[in-house]
C-alpha cells in the first residue's frame, strides 16, 4: 500500500469518527441553494394568518387571512417563492345575513379536473362558523372566484354546533382517498375539542359527519389541522394554543394514531408538492409565511418528518491496492 493510500484512508476514518457525512456535489447544491435566503411571503403593511399554497401556470399562489380584521383573504403570487406580487384580495365583500357576514378564515385550495376548490371558514356576527366554498378555473384572476352553496356544518352525535351564537367549525382541509373525499375541521362538542372528519363522494357537499378522529382535548380546540401522506402513512398535523405544532402518524385517514410528536418551527403548517415535485411546508412566523423543504429523518419507522434539509451519512468502503 502506498503512502498516499494510507493518508487517504486515515482522512476517511477521521471524517467518519468526527461525524462528517458525504454528499455528491450536485446533491449538496440541491439541498444548500434555496431560491433565496428566506423563502416565504413577508409583507410589511399587513399580517398573514392561516393560509393555503397552490400553483397554476408557472406561479405559486398564497391565499391567507388578512390582518387586521380577517375580513378578506390576502392574495399573492410568485415564480420563486421569494418575490411576491400582491394581487387584489379575494372574498373581500362582507354581506349582512350571510354565513360569512363578519369574517373569513383559514382557506384551503383543492384541485381536481382543472377546477380549483377554495374551502374556507365563514363567520357570522355571533361567531357561528361554517365551512363554505368558492371555485375557479382561472385563479390568476382574483375576480374569477365564484361562491358556491354553504358546504358543511357539524351534525354528528354529541356536536354542540348551533345556528345562533358561538359555534366552532373551522380550519377545513381536504384529501381524496380511493374515490372518497375526507374533509377535516376543528370544532368543539360535548366531550371537548376535536379534529373532526366528514366524508363524501362529491366535492360540493352531501357530507357524512363522523366526529372526532383524535382523542378529545379538554377546554380548547385543536387548530389548523393538515394531513399529508408519505410512504403509505398518514400524517395529521395540528396545534393547541400556546403549544408547538404536533403531529400524529396513522395507518388510515381516520387513524388509529400514534402518540403525538412535536415539529417546528412555526405553527399552522401546510404541506404541499411544488412545481419541482419536491415536498414543502409553509407555516406562520410572526404573522408572516415562511416556506421550507420538508424531508424525512433517515432510519426511522415510520418515517419522521423534518423541516429543512437532512444530510444522510454515507458509508465509504475502504479500498486498498
Amino acid at each position: 500500500m502506498t503512502k498516499r493510500s494510507c493518508s487517504a484512508i486515515w482522512l476517511i476514518l477521521i471524517a467518519v469518527l468526527c461525524g462528517f457525512s458525504y454528499q455528491p456535489k450536485s446533491a449538496q447544491a440541491a439541498l444548500q441553494e434555496p431560491p433565496c435566503e428566506k423563502p416565504g411571503w413577508f409583507p410589511e403593511d399587513f399580517g398573514l394568518k392561516d393560509h393555503t399554497v397552490f400553483w397554476y401556470n408557472g406561479y405559486y399562489y398564497i391565499a391567507a387571512n388578512y390582518l387586521p380584521g380577517e375580513k378578506k383573504f390576502a392574495y399573492g403570487r410568485s415564480t420563486d417563492m421569494c418575490e411576491w406580487e400582491m394581487l387584489e384580495p379575494i372574498l373581500a365583500q362582507r354581506t349582512p345575513g350571510t354565513w360569512d357576514e363578519k369574517a373569513v378564515w383559514s382557506p384551503y385550495v383543492f384541485l381536481e379536473a382543472g377546477v380549483y376548490y377554495l374551502y374556507f371558514t365563514g363567520v357570522t356576527q355571533e361567531f357561528t362558523q361554517s365551512i363554505l366554498l368558492e371555485t375557479s378555473t382561472d385563479p390568476a384572476d382574483p375576480a374569477a372566484w365564484e361562491m358556491r352553496e354553504m358546504v358543511f356544518q357539524p351534525d354528528h352525535a354529541g356536536s354542540t354546533w348551533q345556528e345562533t351564537g358561538w359555534a366552532d367549525c373551522r380550519d377545513p382541509m381536504l384529501i381524496k382517498i380511493e374515490g372518497t373525499y375526507y374533509l377535516y375541521y376543528s370544532a368543539y362538542d360535548e366531550q371537548g375539542g376535536i379534529i373532526g372528519v366528514a366524508t363524501s363522494d362529491r366535492l360540493t357537499g352531501g357530507w357524512m359527519d363522523w366526529g372526532s378522529v383524535i382523542p378529545y382535548v379538554l377546554d380548547t380546540v385543536p387548530e389548523s389541522s393538515s394531513i399529508f401522506t408519505h410512504d403509505s402513512f398518514f400524517y395529521l398535523f395540528y396545534h393547541l394554543p400556546s403549544q408547538p405544532e404536533s403531529y400524529r402518524i396513522g395507518a388510515s385517514p381516520s387513524g388509529p394514531w400514534l402518540e403525538p410528536a412535536v415539529i417546528g418551527p412555526g405553527w399552522a403548517h401546510e404541506f404541499w408538492v411544488g412545481m419541482d415535485s419536491s415536498t414543502y411546508t409553509s407555516y406562520l412566523t410572526d404573522y408572516s409565511i415562511s416556506i421550507s423543504p420538508l424531508t424525512w429523518k433517515p432510519n426511522t419507522d415510520p418515517p419522521q418528518p423534518f423541516i429543512g434539509a437532512i444530510y444522510y451519512r454515507t458509508m465509504i468502503p475502504l479500498i486498498s491496492r
